[in-house]
């Protein structure tokens, strides 16, 4: 067997033992924190916090002085949850709805705590259309990218 062999099933053996490895550690339950939502059922997921990092003060984004427009849009449907993020690294802001959400709420509460977010350290929400250069060429990667522009508010950034 030349060197090329043996490097190859070294990797094959090495790429399938992390996969493994992975796939097992996806279903371990960890104490207070529960297990991935990747595998729980989608009720359970869809109750799950959402939360952002805000880079200010705990006491700058306390929901008793007032929730940010977008969260407040939201109102009784939601609860909100402030506590100081980790590494002292600014205010976890979180939300849930109280009851179980469609996947349409779950991505207008998405797109609520990213907005939130860009209030309270900017000032405002910066909105990437209309573009100032104009329309995108009618290409299949324009039309993909138009696409991914319309989704990312809900499901994530680009």
């Amino acid at each position: 067997m030349d060197l090329n062999q043996v490097l190859g099933r070294a990797t094959g053996l090495a790429s399938g033992a992390g996969g493994a490895l992975l796939h097992r550690l996806q279903h371990v339950r960890l104490p207070g924190a529960g297990q991935a939502s990747a595998t729980d059922d989608p009720e359970r997921a869809a109750r799950r916090w959402r939360a952002v990092t805000v880079l200010r003060d705990p006491a700058d984004v306390d929901p008793a002085a007032g929730l940010p427009a977008p969260l407040a849009a939201l109102g009784d449907r939601v609860e909100v949850r402030v506590t100081p993020a980790p590494g002292n690294r600014g205010t976890e802001l979180a939300a849930r709805y109280r009851g179980t959400p469609t996947e349409d709420e779950v991505g207008d509460l998405r797109a609520a705590l990213r907005e939130a977010k860009a209030l309270l350290e900017v000032g405002q929400v910066l909105r990437m259309e209309p573009q100032p250069h104009g329309r995108r060429a009618a290409t299949p990667q324009g039309a993909a990218l138009e696409g991914a522009a319309q989704a990312a508010p809900k499901e994530g950034v680009l």
